[in-house]
């Protein structure tokens, strides 16, 4: 294949057809907006998939097309053209329709930095880190593709509604679940890891979280749509028997803890605000302190309940190591993808984080919360503990305002990340959870803000319009 690529008169024939093929979609595109929209959605389901996890898909060909590629000294400047044009590609064929969505965008900007200033300071901090970085090309690097999955996020968040919101991740959660299956079951060389099924995910524990997840998802769909509960219930089984084959027993936690909160839920929603925010963080604090328990601390549960072993306790070893690291420098950290450098030999900052018992050398904290700390210190973990309060809260203001199930999916999410950073990573990064995040700082914003729904209501109209147009 290569050695037909170096071929000039082939090569040009390949990209002389890709150009037709071009100009045939954006033609099709450009005169059908229903078509715009939907290509629209799986795309962002594809880029979901594609960083899920902290690890992303690794299903063939979507690491390619993982934004972290462009961040890595090792990716080849073919693999980063390549990226490159292909987003640029794909911004061409829907140009049609982000002139019309992307027309109140600063308008939306303006209404998320007025209720959320936090997450738009860590994002500012995020940007500048690479002047205090000891690395800071790769800081510089890592920064553009933390930038670009939040914009991708914040426009998700801007253009769809928490009904598509929850679609869109019902649907996406069913691909990922189905092609897990296979490659767990049909080809295991590439879906079976050592310990536990990986599936299309990098590593056993975020399949697991996401499995927990998507169980949690179709049970909520199997409850508020009792036509479609039967296909639901196949889902759920299947997704539970996929996170028991991941063997990881704060999955099985997680998942008993969202199905609470959700039932729990229904009576948040009948509270004053003000008491409804005090019961979510009661709930949040009660359910983290018996996860961490349950994982951390009782060999009985552990072993003989949940089937594992003890392993997570070494978490526990290296942790007051990395925070002696963050001390060293407690306001702003290390930057961006600054820390955890093996490749650096003794000059890496994290030369000195071993377990001495194992000699056992963590490649990031096996804590999302401890990670963003020493990229962006102890002020970046404050201002993203802010962040999480005010969208917490906006997000319980949505509940008592909206209907179900659409109401409670900002808190579901929020309680997810929550839960998942206690002993992985993926809180800030290009990483599926990150994306979650912004999207529900966004949408949260937009619809407590009467100009913002009005705004938005506005877009679509134009967008139907346009369609009628076309017709």
């Amino acid at each position: 294949m290569k050695a037909l690529l170096k071929d000039p008169l082939i090569l040009a024939l390949i990209l002389g057809i890709g150009v037709v093929y071009l100009a045939i979609s954006f033609h099709y595109l450009s005169r059908n907006s229903q078509l715009a929209a939907k290509l629209e959605k799986v795309l962002i389901a594809t880029f979901i998939i594609v960083i899920i996890g902290e690890t992303g898909a690794t299903m063939f060909p979507l690491p390619k097309f993982h934004p972290r590629l462009l961040a890595l000294t090792i990716t080849t400047p073919p693999t980063i053209a390549a990226q490159i044009a292909t987003y640029i590609i794909f911004v061409l064929l829907l140009s049609s329709r982000l002139r019309h969505t992307l027309k109140d965008f600063i308008q939306v900007i303006v209404t998320v930095l007025v209720r959320e200033p936090f997450l738009f300071t860590l994002l500012l901090l995020v940007s500048l880190s690479a002047f205090w970085s000891d690395t800071p090309g790769i800081t510089f690097r890592g920064s553009l593709v933390i930038l670009e999955t939040a914009f991708i996020a914040f426009y998700t968040g801007k253009q769809y509604s928490w009904q598509e919101l929850y679609n869109l991740l019902r649907w996406l959660s069913l691909v990922v679940l189905i092609l897990s299956l296979y490659y767990a079951l049909l080809v295991p060389s590439k879906g079976v890891l050592d310990i536990g099924w990986g599936g299309i995910v990098g590593h056993k524990n975020h399949f697991s979280f996401f499995m927990a997840l998507t169980a949690v998802i179709w049970m909520i769909h199997a409850f508020y749509y009792p036509k479609q509960r039967r296909f639901s219930l196949v889902v759920i089984i299947l997704a539970l028997f996929a996170l028991n084959q991941g063997n990881s027993g704060a999955s099985k936690v997680i998942t008993v803890a969202l199905i609470g909160l959700w039932f729990y839920l229904g009576f948040v929603k009948k509270l004053k605000p003000q008491w409804a925010f005090v019961s979510v963080i009661i709930f949040l604090i009660i359910t983290i302190v018996i996860t961490i328990l349950l994982t951390e601390n009782l060999e009985f549960i552990v072993v003989d309940t949940l089937n594992k072993d003890l392993t997570l306790t070494g978490r526990t070893d290296f942790w007051p190591l990395i925070i002696d690291k963050i001390n060293e420098r407690p306001l702003l950290g290390y930057g961006i993808s600054g820390f955890w450098q093996p490749w650096r030999g003794l000059e890496n900052p994290a030369a000195d984080v071993i377990v001495a018992k194992t000699e056992f050398a963590p490649p990031h904290s096996h804590n999302g919360f401890l990670d963003l700390a020493t990229e962006l210190g102890w002020l970046g973990l404050s201002i993203m503990s802010l962040s999480f309060l005010t969208n917490l809260a906006k997000a319980v203001v949505y509940l008592g305002k909206a209907k179900m199930p659409a109401a409670g999916m900002p808190i579901l999410l929020l309680s997810y990340t929550l839960m998942t950073n206690f002993t992985e990573s993926g809180l800030l990064g290009v990483t599926s959870i990150f994306f979650w995040y912004v999207v529900v700082a966004v949408r949260t914003s937009i619809d407590l803000d009467e100009k913002a729904i009005k705004s938005a209501e506005k877009s679509q109209e134009l967008a139907r319009l346009q369609s009628r147009y076309y017709y």
